[in-house]
């Protein structure tokens, strides 16, 4: 009697169980999409799954039903990854940081001073990148939806920092992707491992004294506050990553597919009104935050690059896999973007 209760239980929260990670019942006819990310209230990222929301609930009888969780509420990245990867959740928006832990590849990505413009990130990604990664994540069992933008990565510190003799020794935050802790371990700083949730009592406490993020984040998530010397490095120019659990996906109706990935905005307009959100950030609230914000000089900037020599081989030879391809990939868009930019130059008056 005993023994078949226990069953009975275990059922039931089995049952439960599955509800509560997004499978309930279809019978209704609804497709219930649990989508979930990390963006914190008030950010870009979080305003653009929003306005995800408003064209999927405009759509008459779409037949799909987003639940949103989309501020933290599930867990850290490497939580609703294994969540998306076992079809937990459906959808999901990720760093390179975080999806770099199944596809290593990514971390090529953020290889120290790869790129040289936004426009030439553009380009590449669209026109180099996108087959090899959507391959390389297919085999890991996801979908690759569209290229999102986190945008240009900087040094933050507690005290000024300009160049990359004031960061020797100092302690500095990179997360687990292989690019940042490359460039941390080139300038010289102390690379000391803290999760992006530790990010900010890690600084009170003085664990760190720095870190590297870009403008949004740093603008919107706190860190701001706790580290007020923002030394705009330009070094790693970070790229997100909006997915789906590739086996529920290729199981929709065609409707519903349509439907899911029509109301994502487009990478042009993702990029355009991102970066306009960053623009407005670092015009208006960083001003108000009153943080000491340092723009460098190209000599400057030129130190840094110096300083980070030798990065792009380190990433590579660390990241393994396909990662040499990967990068090859990216200096082949580089110079199809140069010889573009050339030919599309106006030729000077005679």
């Amino acid at each position: 009697m005993t023994s078949r209760r226990t069953r009975t239980l275990s059922v039931i929260c089995l049952a439960l169980l599955g509800a509560a990670c997004g499978q309930p019942p279809e019978d209704d006819g609804i497709t219930r999409v649990r989508v979930a990310s990390l963006s914190a209230p008030g950010s870009p990222w979080h305003d653009e799954w929003l306005r995800y929301q408003e064209r999927i609930e405009a759509v008459p009888d779409s037949g799909v039903a987003l639940e949103m969780f989309i501020g933290g509420q599930l867990g850290s990245e490497e939580t609703v990854l294994s969540n998306v990867r076992r079809g937990r959740v459906q959808i999901g928006g990720f760093s390179l940081h975080g999806l770099a832990t199944v596809v290593p590849e990514l971390s090529v990505l953020l290889t120290p001073y790869l790129f040289e413009s936004r426009e030439e990130v553009d380009f590449v990604m669209d026109n180099y990148l996108t087959d090899v990664f959507t391959e390389l994540l297919a085999a890991q069992g996801i979908s690759l939806l569209r290229w999102s933008e986190v945008g240009w990565n900087h040094i933050f510190c507690r005290e000024p920092v300009r160049t990359p003799q004031e960061i020797r020794n100092v302690r500095i935050r990179a997360s687990s992707a292989i690019g940042p802790q490359v460039f941390a371990r080139r300038v010289g700083a102390d690379n000391v491992p803290v999760p992006y949730s530790e990010l900010i009592t890690a600084l009170q406490t003085g664990l760190l004294d720095c870190g590297q993020g870009g403008v949004g984040l740093y603008a919107t998530a706190g860190i701001a506050g706790e580290a007020p010397h923002l030394t705009m490095t330009y070094h790693i120019f970070d790229t997100g990553l909006v997915v789906a659990n590739k086996a529920w996906l290729d199981a929709q109706s065609p409707a519903v597919r349509d439907t899911l990935l029509n109301s994502l905005e487009s990478a042009d307009d993702g990029r355009r009104q991102l970066r306009a959100a960053l623009q407005t950030i670092q015009d208006d609230e960083l001003p108000r935050l009153e943080v000491s914000v340092y723009e460098l000089s190209p000599a400057e900037i030129q130190g840094w690059r110096e300083a980070a020599n030798g990065s792009h081989e380190e990433v590579i030879e660390l990241t393994g896999g396909r990662a040499r391809e990967v990068y090859d990939l990216i200096q082949a868009g580089k110079r199809a973007f140069r010889e573009a930019a050339s030919r599309a130059a106006p030729v000077p008056a005679a």
